[in-house]
Formats: structure tokens, sequence, C-alpha cells
């Protein structure tokens, strides 16, 4: 058991946690995201498909990791900040743009994503004060990389499959 303080620990691998899983129920051709987007390119929606799927996943990661080393502090500063810009451009119409209108969930989900993503943002120098000297760079299996690798790629790909209309 580590000396860093539990409470923001956990506090933010569970903030971490409800981000992935708000975020797991806004993957294109979904029940909540039902907009298509034939307007961009397909390497345009692929790369925001697997930017959205890695943050998905490595938050989830990084949650378990959080929650038992307190590790990575850089990290979670990183996804709450990538959270707040995904669902901002979403709401105010900027990227993407969809040939649908935004359902009323997505857009309730996503202001939820946005507050969900503060306290992550919040704990971040709280965990950097409590040991400035925690690892940034995370190990991890090649297994592990393997597999996420898989998952990553098959989720990118049925969301923008999804997304092209």
């Amino acid at each position: 058991m580590t000396d860093r303080p539990l409470l923001p620990r956990r506090m933010t691998a569970l903030f971490l946690l409800l981000s992935a899983l708000n975020l797991a129920a806004m993957v294109p051709g979904g029940l909540v995201e039902t907009r298509s987007f034939p307007a961009y390119p397909p390497i345009i929606l692929a790369a925001f498909n697997l930017f959205l799927s890695g943050l998905g996943l490595g938050s989830l990661a990084l949650a378990a990791i959080v929650w038992r080393r307190g590790a990575g502090t850089i990290w979670p500063l990183a996804a709450g900040i990538a959270y707040v810009a995904v669902y901002t451009l979403d709401l105010a119409a900027l990227f993407p743009i969809g040939a649908q209108p935004m359902p009323r969930l997505l857009m309730t989900l996503e202001a939820a994503g946005v507050f969900l993503a503060v306290p992550v943002i919040a704990a971040a120098p709280v965990l950097t004060r409590a040991d400035p000297l925690a690892p940034s760079v995370l190990r991890v299996s090649p297994a592990i990389w393997i597999g996420g690798v898989l998952v990553l790629g098959t989720i990118t790909a049925l969301a923008t499959r999804a997304a092209l209309g």
C-alpha cells in the first residue's frame, strides 16, 4: 500500500471509469449516437474514432492504475482535458457535424461527460502534489498491448463504418 492520499486517487479513478462508460454509451451506430457523417472522408472519421476509442479504453486502464497505485498523474489530466474538448466541440456543433441533428439523449450525455471530466482535471494537481515523483510513464505487458490494439482496431472499424452511414 502506498502513502499517497487514498481519497483523491479513488475519486479520480471513479470519475475516469464513469467517463469511459459514458463515452462507451455514445459509440456511433449504437442506441445513442445515431447520426451519420457522410460528408467526412473515411480517414478523418477513422482517426476521430481511433482517438475516441483510445480515450475510452485508456481511461479504463488508467482508472485501474490510479485506483491501485495512484501513478501516472499527468495522464488523468490529459484524459480530462480530452473529454472536455471532444464534448465541447460536438455540443458547439464545430466537429463533427452530422447529416442529422444531435439527438437529445446524446446532448445530455455529452453535457454530463463535461461535468464528469472536471473532477478528473481538478484531481491531477492534488495527486501530483501528493507525490511529485510519481511515474508518468506506465509500464504495460506486451500481451495487454496486443489485446488492447486488437480491441481498439475493432471498435474503430465498427464505429467508422456506422458513422459513414
